[in-house]
C-alpha cells in the first residue's frame, strides 16, 4: 500500500504554519508599536490608518496565506491518525473539474463499487491536487485506504 502522507509531511507543514504565524506576528507588532506612538504623539489621521491598517493586514494574511495551510495541515493529521477505511474498487474516470474539500483542493475520482440501495455503483473518492495523480487505467482493480471521501493511500 502507497500511503500518500507521512509524519514528515505533518512536521514540515507544522513548521510552515508557525513560521507564517510568527511573521504575521512580528508585521502586526510593528504596526501595534507605530499605533500606540500615533496615540502618544496625538496624530488622528494617523492613528485611524493604522488601526484599519493591521484590521486588514490581519485579516488579509490570515485568510490567503495562513488558513489555507492550516487547513491542509489538518487534512495530513486526520490521514495520520484518523479513522481510515480499505476497500477494493474498480476506478473509472477522473471529474474534470477540481472540487474544494475542507478546503483543500481536490480531484474527484470515481470508482465502481457493489451496488448501493438505489442501484448506482459510482462512488465519489478526492485525490489531493497537492500530490500527482498515479496512472489509474480505467477498468482496473484499485484497492483504496481512505478517511472520509480523501484518499490517503492507494494500492494497484
Amino acid at each position: 500500500m502507497t500511503d500518500l502522507y507521512s509524519d514528515k509531511d505533518l512536521q514540515q507543514i507544522s513548521a510552515q504554519v508557525k513560521k507564517r504565524y510568527v511573521v504575521l506576528g512580528v508585521i502586526l507588532a510593528v504596526i501595534l508599536g507605530l499605533f500606540i506612538y500615533s496615540l502618544i504623539i496625538r496624530k488622528e489621521w494617523m492613528s485611524i490608518v493604522l488601526f484599519a491598517l493591521i484590521g486588514f493586514i490581519a485579516v488579509f494574511v490570515i485568510d490567503l496565506f495562513c488558513l489555507p495551510l492550516q487547513r491542509y495541515k489538518k487534512l495530513v493529521l486526520s490521514a495520520l491518525s484518523g479513522r481510515t477505511h480499505t476497500e477494493s474498487l474498480v476506478y473509472d474516470y477522473a471529474e474534470s473539474e477540481p472540487s474544494l474539500v475542507d478546503g483543500v483542493p481536490c480531484l474527484g475520482l470515481i470508482f465502481l463499487g457493489e451496488p448501493d440501495k438505489h442501484g448506482t455503483r459510482e462512488q465519489r473518492f478526492y485525490w489531493d491536487r497537492e500530490i500527482p495523480l498515479p496512472a489509474f487505467q480505467s477498468g482496473s482493480q484499485v484497492t483504496l485506504k481512505y478517511t472520509g471521501k480523501n484518499i490517503i493511500g492507494y494500492e494497484l
